[in-house]
C-alpha cells in the first residue's frame, strides 16, 4: 500500500524554516502624571536568529540598549537614529543607512521613524527598551513598504 501524501506537510516543513517570533515581555509599566495620555515602559525584545523585522513606526520616543546579540537596523525615512556605541562614541544612522548594534550599544528613535531590523545572527539579540507612547495607539505600527534589498 502506497501512504497517501500529507498536504500539510509542506506548510509544516516551510513553518519550521521561518524564525520563531518576537517576544516582547513588559518588565514595567506606568503612567506619569507629567505626561498625561501617555504609558512609560520598560520591556525585554527577544529576536530569535534570522529574523527580520517588519518596517514600522513608533508613536513615541523610544530608546533601547543591546543585552546580547548583534542587530542590524536600517533607518528607511522620517528621522535618523543617534547611537551612543558601548565605547562611548557616538554617531548617526540616518535615511538609507544601517548599522550593527552590539552588546551595549544605545540608540534613540524619533517619534515616527520608519526603520526596521534584522538579527543575521545564529542565536537571539536581546534588547532592553524604554518607551514613552501615546495611550491610544499600539507600540508599534506597520509601514506598508518592503525593506529594501
Amino acid at each position: 500500500m502506497i501512504p497517501e501524501a500529507n498536504p500539510h506537510a509542506e506548510l509544516a516543513s516551510a513553518a519550521a524554516d521561518r524564525p520563531a517570533p518576537v517576544v516582547r515581555h513588559v518588565l514595567s509599566s506606568a503612567h506619569p502624571t507629567s505626561a498625561p495620555g501617555e504609558t512609560l515602559e520598560l520591556v525585554q525584545y527577544i529576536i530569535p536568529a534570522g529574523s527580520v523585522l517588519p518596517v514600522h513606526t513608533h508613536p513615541g520616543v523610544q530608546m533601547a540598549t543591546v543585552e546580547s546579540g548583534a542587530l542590524t537596523y536600517h533607518v528607511i525615512d522620517h528621522g535618523q537614529v543617534t547611537v551612543t556605541r558601548a565605547d562611548g562614541s557616538e554617531e548617526t544612522v540616518g535615511p538609507g543607512e544601517q548599522a550593527i548594534f552590539s552588546v551595549g550599544d544605545s540608540w534613540v528613535e524619533p517619534i515616527g521613524m520608519i526603520h526596521y531590523a534584522e538579527n543575521h545572527t545564529a542565536t537571539p539579540v536581546v534588547l532592553i527598551s524604554s518607551s514613552l507612547l501615546d495611550d491610544n495607539a499600539p507600540p508599534s505600527a506597520l509601514v506598508k513598504a518592503p525593506p529594501p534589498g
